[in-house]
């Protein structure tokens, strides 16, 4: 595939159903698929782990609430438990590869980061 026709598609999967998916290129996870790639490569995760990636992705570099983690994986019915919550993310950090991060916000929630290859040569 060109580089023309990767773009193209990498648009493409951007822009229709917004919702439905997130790929920039490297991360690719279909929200109602159940689905998550890395470079090209599937991340097998179990339901629970998958929506918390699924939610995070939604908003990659962005904060979100321990909160709105959980209501998302859990339902709204259930009250936060905030050490259940954190043993998914443990579990889900060590499935992923190791470009991808999900840093802690203390008190507040956490975020997924991607770090692309260069990236650190470039700011230093």
């Amino acid at each position: 595939m060109s580089l023309a026709e990767s773009s193209l598609k990498q648009q493409a999967g951007q822009n229709v159903g917004d919702n439905d998916v997130y790929d920039d290129g490297l991360l690719r996870v279909e929200h109602k698929n159940y689905y998550a790639s890395f470079a090209g490569e599937s991340i097998k995760l179990p339901r629970t782990e998958f929506l918390i990636l699924s939610r995070l992705a939604r908003t990659p570099e962005r904060i979100v609430t321990a909160e709105e983690l959980w209501g998302y994986a859990w339902g709204t019915g259930k009250p936060l438990n905030a050490e259940s919550l954190h043993v998914y993310i443990y579990r889900l950090r060590n499935k992923l590869p190791h470009q991808l991060r999900i840093d802690t916000m203390v008190n507040v929630g956490y975020r997924l980061v991607i770090e692309r290859l260069g990236e650190s040569s470039l700011n230093g």
